[in-house]
């Protein structure tokens, strides 16, 4: 009877450490996709730099408040991380894309960087609060299922958060330093 228990154990943590090298697997592949499509639209590689920085700023962010919770990497919170990668590159790219056009207008670059963030800014923490507003009630559940779903939804909030900060911060002084008129 224990021979048995201790075989299910073993497939036990080879099924989850296998689940964590998948998980992992398709972050890094969905990162490198993400990057890809943003190149394809843009078809600017300095202006790919721009957003392409902010996810992974935005996703170290997250595990370093993760950390500080106490929670642990899991399944739940690598599906939660591959899930933002798609919300925190939007705050960029509109960040960018505002930017851009006043460059493209002649604007000087430094100029274009502060005017064109501050006429999106309300735009871009009014998508971040909404975002916030989805996910943050999830945490608040009752029982097991509260318990799963608390770091989830916790890590994709402060994805977000993050991506909203990084996006009105960084992304502008890079902007202004990486595109030419």
């Amino acid at each position: 009877m224990l021979t048995g228990l201790f075989i299910w154990e073993g497939k036990s943590e080879i099924f989850i450490a296998e689940s964590l090298k998948q998980v992992a697997a398709t972050l890094f592949i969905s990162v490198g996709l993400v990057i890809a499509v943003i190149y394809l639209f843009l078809g600017s590689a300095r202006a790919t730099l721009i957003p392409a920085v902010t996810v992974p700023v935005s996703l170290i962010s997250a595990f370093i408040v993760l950390n500080a919770l106490g929670f642990s990497i899991n399944l739940l919170t690598l599906l939660a991380l591959i899930l933002a990668i798609g919300l925190v590159v939007d705050d960029a790219i509109v960040v960018l894309e505002n930017v851009y056009h006043r460059i493209e207008n002649g604007g000087d670059p430094l100029a274009a960087a502060f005017l064109g963030t501050r006429q999106v800014a309300f735009a871009v923490i009014a998508t971040t609060l909404v975002l916030v507003a989805v996910f943050v009630p999830i945490s608040f559940l009752d029982g097991d299922l509260g318990k799963l779903f608390t770091e989830f939804a916790i890590t994709l909030a402060v994805a977000v958060c993050f991506s909203s900060f990084v996006a009105l911060t960084l992304s502008p002084m890079i902007a202004s330093k990486v595109l030419k008129g």
